[in-house]
């Protein structure tokens, strides 16, 4: 039976409707404090098949959505058309298929994951058995990535192309100086400065691993936070502005929400870019390595590069054309003081930012830091 949830986020209205209860219901939990009415208007349309079996063939006569004619094939799993597009392998989530449309402004998505244990056959029912305990929990590890298919990443692109907001691999707190952006590769230790930060209450959180920029303001891109016991421990008094989704990921980490995420859009006052190291530096950078940076972050993060794929696809369906994201990031880095640090490891991450960090950074920025 078929479930629906309907949410808005900056302004864009996604319909999301799912031949599978459980991921409705897991979208909701997620995006909680965005869902709003089926008031029939929406921006984005996206659906969920769900089928329990092996892909089929990579073929579009064979494998593909039914009434899909193609003309072109730019690549060698996607097939466009004057209705749209199929793309029937994605590299690195190869059971998930998509068809995309545009129709009278609305983005159209309806994706379809193969669900399954094995090749297929016997053995596939022998596994099912072994495992029928524990099918839901598998089917639920999946929904994470299908949320990013189906709502993030065509939200983003509209957001893109729309208004000129560009996605930045980044954690972002408002403060009184503007919101303190904190840049760098997966696993530097971005979310647990970001949360210890909130230990004064007011600063707000944006987000901890995606922002959007226009090259002068910061906005929020709210997704789950994921953190292990040791950065909850770390992260301190931060961790009471959190809301436990219940939900557990890969690497011991449990999921979050953020209580009072900030959304509005925020000038940036100043870039961080974080490096684990044996000991503490703040060191100011010049524009052209702060820029370097940034599209080095960027780069690095798989769900960045997931992000750019979907946009590049969207824009040959759309027939729209992208923003300068490069000129964008420099004249950030260009508007916007940014420093180098080097986070040594701590047991408190909150008083070693405000005691150590914002200090040494107020008085490299000549700002009054009581």
């Amino acid at each position: 039976m078929s479930s629906r949830a309907c949410f808005e986020l900056h302004g864009v209205r996604v319909r999301l409707d799912s031949e599978l209860a459980a991921f409705t219901e897991y979208a909701r939990a997620a995006l909680e404090p965005y869902l709003v009415e089926d008031q029939g208007r929406f921006d984005i349309r996206s659906r969920l098949q769900w089928r329990e079996s092996p892909p089929p063939p990579r073929d579009a006569k064979a494998g593909g959505f039914e009434g899909m004619v193609w003309n072109r094939r730019p690549d060698r799993d996607l097939y466009i058309g004057e209705a749209g597009a199929q793309w029937l392998r994605i590299d690195d989530f190869t059971d998930f298929q998509l068809q995309l449309a545009m129709k009278e402004r609305c983005v159209e998505l309806t994706g379809r994951y193969f669900f399954h244990l094995t090749r297929g056959g016997a053995v596939e029912s022998l596994q099912r058995l072994r495992h029928r305990a524990q099918l839901d929990e598998l089917r639920g590890r999946r929904f994470s990535t299908l949320l990013y298919y189906l709502f993030y990443h065509p939200l983003l692109w509209w957001l893109s192309r729309g208004a000129g907001w560009q996605v930045l691999h980044a954690g972002a707190v408002a403060t009184r100086i503007g919101a303190v952006v904190l840049v760098g590769m997966p696993g530097c230790g971005k979310s647990t400065l970001a949360v210890a930060m909130l230990a004064a209450p007011d600063q707000r959180l944006l987000s901890d691993n995606l922002v959007l920029h226009d090259g002068e303001r910061v906005m929020a891109c709210p997704e789950l936070l994921l953190l292990d016991e040791r950065s909850r421990r770390i992260a301190g008094a931060g961790t009471r502005r959190l809301v436990a989704t219940g939900e557990k990921r890969v690497f011991a980490r449990d999921a979050y929400r953020i209580a009072d995420a900030e959304l509005a859009p925020q000038s940036a006052g100043v870039l961080l870019h974080v490096e684990r190291a044996s000991e503490f530096q703040l060191k100011p950078l010049v524009p052209r390595e702060s820029a370097a940076r940034l599209r080095a972050a960027n780069q690095m993060a798989k769900e960045v590069r997931r992000i750019a794929m979907m946009n590049e696809v969207l824009d040959m369906v759309s027939g729209s054309r992208r923003h300068d994201e490069v000129t964008a990031a420099d004249r950030l880095a260009a508007k916007v003081p940014s420093f180098s640090l080097h986070m040594p490891p701590v047991n408190d991450a909150a008083t070693f930012m405000k005691e150590k960090i914002l200090d040494e950074l107020f008085d490299a920025l000549g700002v009054d830091g009581k």
